[in-house]
């Protein structure tokens, strides 16, 4: 069973409780990894148990994300990221047995690791020829394209040193789970804003007066066999890059 269950939601909250178990792991690990304090992962919630009043575990959830959104607003501000999340609507007890249950969660497994345990609750690709991308320099610039959310880029930036998400990226992403996937990466990897995900409509990528056509990258990643089938294609797109799709 995954470390965030949401199975049992009704079909019209899955993309809530899948949004805020997203989050929930990510600031849980970082909490545990000492680069956050601790809040969720409190023994016992003293602080919030002292203060919380009528308020629900639920309140608690919307209220850390809200916090959290003032400098990530992707991932954790729900309207950004859009799709259908209601914060609001999160069941109460769904939220309880996710705080009860942080304490017996691995919240430290490897990097990469996580990363995909991430992007399987998301449903997104999973499956991508990492080792075949290019080694990208400090002053390189490389454009991730919709479909993998930021774990091309998470892989990139743990494997070439000198490499950060905000200096050396730009994520496009054309859904709210690619969307909260590319925060989780930035969470992850340190990531002091998410300035550098964007949300962009595949389609429109064919107008050569996209704003992403007219910037300039060393080199464009994608997925293999999802929306952009033809490097050579890319290749007309950005001229001036390297495409890749793995």
């Amino acid at each position: 069973m995954p470390a965030f269950d949401v199975s049992s939601v009704v079909a019209e909250l899955q993309p809530t409780a899948t949004w805020a178990a997203s989050l929930l792991h990510a600031l849980a690990r970082d909490e545990v990894a000492g680069r956050r304090p601790q809040r969720l992962t409190e023994p016992h919630l003293s602080t919030w148990t002292r203060f919380k009043g009528r308020l629900t575990t639920a309140d608690f959830l919307a209220l850390v994300f809200e916090d959290e959104a003032v400098l990530h607003q992707v991932p954790f501000d729900s309207g950004t990221v859009g799709g259908s999340i209601r914060i609001d609507q999160l069941p109460p007890d769904l939220a309880d047995a996710w705080l009860r249950d942080l304490s017996s969660t691995s919240l430290k497994s490897p990097g990469a690791e996580y990363i995909l345990e991430q992007a399987k609750l998301l449903g997104l690709p999973t499956r991508m020829a990492r080792s075949e991308l290019h080694v990208v320099k400090p002053h390189q610039k490389v454009l991730e394209l919709p479909g993998t959310g930021g774990q091309l880029a998470h892989h990139i930036v743990t494997t070439h040193p000198g490499l950060t998400l905000q200096d050396n990226f730009t994520i496009a992403c054309a859904t709210w789970q690619e969307l909260t996937m590319a925060g989780v990466v930035a969470l992850e990897l340190g990531a002091p804003h998410t300035n550098f995900v964007t949300k962009v409509d595949p389609d429109a990528l064919r107008d050569a007066s996209h704003p992403l056509r007219q910037r300039s990258f060393d080199f464009v990643v994608g997925l293999k066999g999802g929306q952009f089938r033809v490097a050579d294609q890319l290749a007309i797109w950005f001229p001036n890059a390297k495409a890749l799709l793995v």
